[in-house]
């Protein structure tokens, strides 16, 4: 009997030792974590805090190879961390027999996430211990732990919200969040953004040299040649930090440059943010979210030269299979289809409508040809514009008069002609309401059969939502013609700046021309072709449609 015993004790030691030597091949696996967020509370979650108390940990209940996975300024509600999937991969791969985290949150704050974490752990048969929260996988189930998941997901949903309010609050007094734009530096108090220089004078180049005709392509080329450094590092060299693969400029960064308000003084701000604390992925708000506040800091461009840049970039001007551009590329409008006019050579070179020149027997939308001829066209032109011009310069008086006389009769006819467009859509929309609640009293007393009740539903919920927008987009026009205010300080100002004017050159017209609309030719003897006369409609910057010889 004794001998038996003896041998169950043996053999029970005999296991015991060979366990030991199985799990002194494995590593322990010790797992720091540090966000940003956490470095506020101070030394007691720093990664070298973490470090002592895991170490102390193992050695004092005898866990063999201790390994430390570390992230350091990585939130808890991303689990795609090189620390993390560092261990994952040893759990995997059977190199780990435990895991040590200082306390649950560590290891991540988002129940679902740190749920399949501890599934991962138990199929891999990865021990997992939480030191100062007594959690112990060896122990079995703890019903605590699951509160304590809810609870650190819970810290950090709450933490979020705050901040986004901060955040927001900050922007509406004006205060600075994250670096200047390309163009200023930031004063010692880090609110005030002042002009650099140095980078302000590449700005108006920009500008100008876009005014002026060049492409986003052939201005970053050009920069490229000459050896400016790109924003990007630019300001990584003013600030100290050396960039080692500095990059080219592109059309990309002299777009974003050409559409950024901040040169006229604008601030901008809220204008992204995350769907939530656990999707990082940023999204451009709608615009009315946005914060935007006028004169915050000094401003680099005029808001005539950042205007007619913006009004360029919605008219962009088109190269030709010659490799060319004309004065007033870009700026010709079809009547009827609203396409661009560009420039066909037949003989004489001819303005005519884009669409019409590519249109097939396939084309579900056909135009005529609008042609005009372009040595004709551009003297129009060129003659409304200096004409304009001298009347502004010699007696801007007079010039005021006019202005407003022409323009302010225009604004009111558009005016009364959207509202009432506007209310007709209002009243159609009120009729469809009164429709789909009769349809739904009809179907729901058995009068309208189930299919019948979901064809006709479908058809007017469509047409509704489509008179909503409607409605929508008519009162903003209506809006912006009540807001409209003639700038006439804005079109003298260009004419000031642009000196006397001998030529159309496609500076001076992007400068003066918002829009031309040609309308289709008309002949008064069709069989003849003879005495044709044709419409044509020259809207000037800030001034609209305006003739100075009334």
């Amino acid at each position: 009997m004794y001998a038996t015993i003896g041998r169950i004790i043996k053999k029970g030691e005999e296991i015991l030792t060979q366990n030991k030597a199985v799990l002194s091949e494995k590593m322990t696996a010790l797992y720091c974590r540090l966000s940003v967020d956490d470095r506020a509370e101070g030394e007691s979650n720093s990664i070298a805090n973490q470090k002592t108390i895991l170490s102390r940990y193992a050695k004092e209940r005898g866990f063999f190879n201790p390994q430390f996975y570390v992230d350091d300024g990585v939130t808890g509600t991303t689990f795609n961390r090189p620390g993390l999937n560092a261990m994952l991969d040893d759990v995997k791969a059977g190199k780990i027999g435990t895991v040590i985290i200082k306390d649950q949150s560590r290891i991540g704050r988002d129940v679902l996430e740190v749920g399949l974490l501890k599934r991962t752990f138990e199929e891999h048969d990865v021990r997992f211990i939480a030191a100062n929260d007594n959690l112990d996988s060896a122990n079995g189930f703890d019903i605590m732990s699951i509160f304590r998941d809810v609870f650190n997901e819970w810290y950090v949903a709450d933490t979020s919200k705050k901040q986004r309010a901060a955040k927001r609050s900050n922007a509406q007094q004006g205060k600075i969040m994250g670096r200047p734009p390309y163009g200023f530096v930031v004063t010692n108090n880090k609110n005030i953004w002042e002009i650099d220089e140095n980078a302000a004078e590449i700005i108006r180049e920009i500008f100008n040299r876009y005014i002026t005709g060049d492409t986003p392509l052939v201005i970053a080329r050009d920069l490229n040649k000459r050896g400016i450094i790109r924003p990007r590092e630019y300001y990584n060299d003013k600030i100290g930090n050396q960039t080692l693969n500095k990059k080219h400029w592109t059309d990309r960064t002299i777009v974003y440059i050409l559409n950024n308000r901040s040169y006229i003084g604008t601030y901008t701000a809220q204008k992204y943010s995350t769907p939530s604390y656990k999707n990082h992925k940023k999204y451009v708000r709608p615009k009315e979210d946005w914060i935007t506040i006028e004169n915050h800091h000094p401003a680099i461009l005029s808001i005539e030269t950042f205007e007619t840049t913006q009004r360029l970039r919605s008219n962009r001007r088109r190269i030709t299979k010659l490799g060319d551009t004309t004065a007033l590329s870009g700026l010709i409008f079809c009547e009827d289809c609203g396409s661009k006019l560009g420039v066909s050579r037949t003989g004489y070179d001819y303005y005519i409508c884009s669409r019409y020149r590519n249109q097939n027997e396939h084309s579900d939308i056909k135009c005529t040809r609008h042609g005009v001829r372009r040595d004709a066209l551009e003297q129009i032109v060129f003659n409304k514009i200096k004409q304009t011009v001298e009347l502004a310069i010699k007696d801007k008086v007079k010039f005021a008069e006019k202005v407003n006389k022409s323009v302010n009769k225009d604004t009111e006819k558009a005016i009364k002609k959207k509202t009432s467009e506007a209310t007709k859509t209002d009243q159609r929309i009120t009729e469809l309401n009164k429709i789909i609640s009769r349809i739904y009293e009809d179907h729901v007393l058995g009068k309208l059969g189930e299919e019948r009740f979901s064809l006709m539903l479908v058809g007017y919920e469509k047409e509704q939502a489509e008179m909503k927008e409607k409605a929508r987009t008519l009162r903003d026009e209506i809006d912006e013609l009540k807001n409209k205010i003639t700038n006439l300080q804005s079109f003298i100002t260009l004419t000031e700046n642009c000196g006397e004017i001998i030529e159309l050159t496609a500076e001076v017209a992007r400068v003066f021309i918002e829009k031309i609309i040609v309308h289709e030719g008309v002949f008064e003897n069709a069989c003849r072709r003879s005495n044709r006369t044709q419409e044509i409609h020259i809207f000037l910057s800030y001034i609209g449609e305006f003739n100075p010889v009334e």
